[in-house]
């Protein structure tokens, strides 16, 4: 049995990037994934533990709750086992395995945003799991989530609104949007810093950790690279490396700087970010 890959990280951390590279690499990280190189069936497990907390994607601090009470933390990886086990998980590997993912004799992994807050129950279930955690500066973090939050806010309410008439006779079975964590680039910035907080306390329990921050990956592709491949012993491939480092869009690094509106949100927010080893 092969222990997993996961890769651990808030949400626009560039998650997606290292997924991607893994892929390309060789190393499995799903035969279903979304856009955003996430496997629909590892987001379905980490949503259903979500659940058992009270927990959502943009709130995870109540998983420190579920991960507490241990009869509820018991039975919580009890149906994780059972579903990894089941043929389930082809949806996963691709092949029909007699113990699912526990029969996965090749390098494998997933990522999903979840992982970090969720990680102290899949190492549980994968004591010696190699963990990849993928840190980005706050602002640039806080300013995706909330360009990405106005975006969706247009199409909810204009939504809402469609339906809004019938309201006179019957109630809504649904609020306009479930949470406005990132409505605001200040409550954006809290959620990273949330986020950032609790992967840091469960990354100390791991045994096997390579950190890669987002930047230095777009600024420095072939030292990180190296330093990945190592990680997860695969032979250095210049051919790829070089495919890779077209692929990458360094412009992405420090995006803050060019925008004076982010600089000073940044300057303003300065002992937050030095929390985690940025500036301002």
């Amino acid at each position: 049995m092969e222990s997993p890959f996961v890769v651990v990280g808030m949400h626009r951390s560039g998650t997606s990037l290292v997924s991607r590279i893994l892929d390309q690499t060789g190393i499995l990280m799903g035969q279903d994934l979304q856009t955003d190189h996430e496997s629909k069936f590892f987001i379905g497990l980490n949503k259903w533990i979500y659940d058992n907390a009270g927990a959502d994607w943009a709130r995870p601090a109540a998983l420190e709750e579920l991960i507490d009470y241990e009869p509820a933390r018991k039975q919580v990886e009890q149906y994780l086992r059972t579903r990894i086990a089941s043929s389930a998980s082809k949806k996963f590997s691709g092949h029909p395995l007699k113990n699912g993912l526990f029969d996965l004799d090749l390098k494998w992994g997933w990522k999903d945003p979840r992982n970090g807050p969720s990680l102290p129950i899949w190492k549980a279930i994968w004591p010696e799991m190699k963990v990849i955690h993928v840190i980005r500066h706050g602002v640039d973090v806080a300013a995706s989530l909330h360009s990405r939050s106005v975006k969706n806010w247009a199409d909810d309410e204009g939504r809402f609104k469609k339906w809004a008439p019938l309201y006179k006779w019957r109630e809504s079975n649904s609020p306009i949007r479930r949470g406005q964590r990132a409505a605001t680039l200040p409550h954006a910035l809290e959620f990273w810093a949330e986020q950032m907080e609790i992967e840091r306390k469960v990354i100390k329990t791991c045994k096997t950790v390579l950190e890669i921050r987002y930047e230095d990956l777009l600024t420095e592709p072939e030292t990180i690279l190296k330093k990945l491949w190592d990680f997860v012993d695969v032979k250095i491939d210049e051919e790829l490396l070089i495919n890779i480092k077209e692929m990458v869009d360094y412009s992405r690094a420090y995006a803050y700087k060019h925008n004076s509106n982010l600089n000073e949100f940044a300057e303003k927010n300065q002992k937050i970010l030095e929390k985690f080893g940025y500036s301002a």
